[in-house]
């Protein structure tokens, strides 16, 4: 294994294996020197990258359920115990960005410097702390550090380790519905693949199905650089949209959903952005279901529930929050043989995308009297979805979202150098 601590080749490929979890795919993030390890959610909907800072029991993540009470400790980055971590100053360009401001001093006046020292950039004080916000009332409070971050690479095939000095992240002590860390993956500057240099270039990856979640043994691959968009003869590109307002999500044009072989439902709010930034659909790792707008979803549900022939669970749309759920006969597990029609997106550039079935329905019981209960995993984009950071809303914002759910054995590759993100499905266990 040979070590190196740039990025600066043209040859070079980063290669991070991913693994499935309940609501989404993680990474392993290796910080400091000595590295310490966490996992942390892939999230192409946001760009800061950040980790629970502190003791184990010091950080404090409020509503984030049993599975991560006080009981069971969150590991937690400690900076003492790296000796290259650095808190980031006010001056520099991701603090002014984490702080949203348009004016570049703002920071180092927040931090107290005086006019002589902020004015000539050589304030040296840290960057104020940080609030982040994310879909769904989430929220992180923290302060900017530097350290190296260690990552998978290859060169010409060679299996490398890649040290790269100087990455900025956020140390967060305290957070809202979020637990564990997210590694950002948007266009904007602190997002992971930005300071590495591979915005220019391209980044790909392929999820397991959620049938592996919580299994270390299987992994998919992310992949920056070349390699991920070498070979993609097979991969069907729709043109990326461009933002004025949200400028640093993925965008993509949907011009309607079809179900089983019938015609394509309309949907023309989603198929471009208007000029106050309303419209669209984003990529975005970081939420676990598709949201479509109504009327487009409701339109949508009622053309799957007229031709679905099985028998609604009211009861089990009621306890679960999905819109559709449907009793399947299943005398022989894994309950995959049944008559649930495919659904596919239309995205511009004559793009159509068949998503694999398991990417639709999920069984939300284990069979029963030779009975399984299936659900469209499926959500309606709401108003209150609105976000600086991940899902938007209506309110000038993106009009709908593909969710990871619906990317599970898809191979998405977002080719930068040419503004398209391609679609391939595949078993991505098999091609890991």
């Amino acid at each position: 294994m040979v070590i190196i601590n740039s990025t600066k080749f043209d040859f070079l490929d980063i290669i991070e294996p991913v693994t499935t979890y309940t609501d989404g795919y993680l990474l392993s993030l290796n910080l400091g020197m000595p590295p310490q390890v966490f996992q942390v959610y892939l999230d192409t909907g946001s760009d800061l990258t950040w980790v629970p800072c502190g003791t184990n029991s010091s950080y404090q993540c409020l509503e984030c359920g049993n599975e991560h009470s006080t009981s069971k400790p969150i590991p937690s980055f400690s900076p003492s115990q790296s000796s290259s971590n650095m808190k980031e100053l006010c001056g520099s360009r991701f603090c002014v960005d984490i702080h949203s401001s348009d004016n570049s001093h703002d920071p180092c006046a927040a931090a107290g410097c005086a006019i002589p020292s902020f004015m000539s950039g050589l304030c040296a004080r840290p960057c104020p702390p940080f609030s982040y916000t994310y879909g769904g009332g989430a929220l992180v409070l923290g302060s900017l550090a530097k350290d190296i971050v260690t990552l998978h690479g290859s060169i010409f095939g060679i299996a490398i380790l890649l040290d790269v000095p100087g990455f900025c992240f956020g140390c967060v002590g305290s957070s809202i519905r979020e637990p564990i860390g997210i590694a950002g993956f948007g266009k904007g500057i602190l997002s992971l693949p930005s300071q590495l240099g591979f915005l220019d270039k391209g980044f790909s990856h392929c999820f397991l199905g959620f049938r592996f979640a919580r299994n270390p043994n299987f992994t998919s691959s992310l992949i920056m650089g070349d390699l991920a968009l070498s070979a993609k003869d097979d991969v069907l590109f729709t043109p990326m949209l461009k933002s004025i307002t949200n400028p640093n999500f993925y965008y993509i044009g949907l011009e309607g959903v079809s179900i089983g072989d019938g015609a394509a439902i309309a949907a023309p709010s989603l198929s471009s952005i208007d000029s106050e930034g309303n419209g669209g659909m984003i990529v975005d790792t970081g939420t676990t279901y598709t949201h479509l707008p109504d009327p487009f979803y409701t339109t949508i549900l009622s053309s799957l529930a007229s031709v679905i022939p099985y028998e609604r669970s009211y009861d089990l749309e009621m306890r679960t929050g999905f819109d559709l759920c449907f009793k399947i006969p299943c005398t022989h597990t894994p309950c995959t043989q049944d008559e649930l029609p495919l659904i596919n997106f239309h995205f511009l550039g004559d793009v159509k995308l068949t998503l694999p079935k398991d990417s639709c329905y999920y069984a939300v019981t284990a069979p029963k009297n030779s009975v399984v209960v299936k659900c469209l995993l499926f959500q309606r984009m709401d108003d209150d979805d609105d976000d600086d950071n991940d899902v938007g809303g209506a309110n000038n914002g993106p009009g709908a979202v593909l969710g990871s759910f619906q990317m599970q054995n898809v191979e998405v590759v977002y080719d930068m150098e040419a503004g398209r993100i391609g679609f391939q499905p595949k078993d991505c266990a098999l091609h890991s």
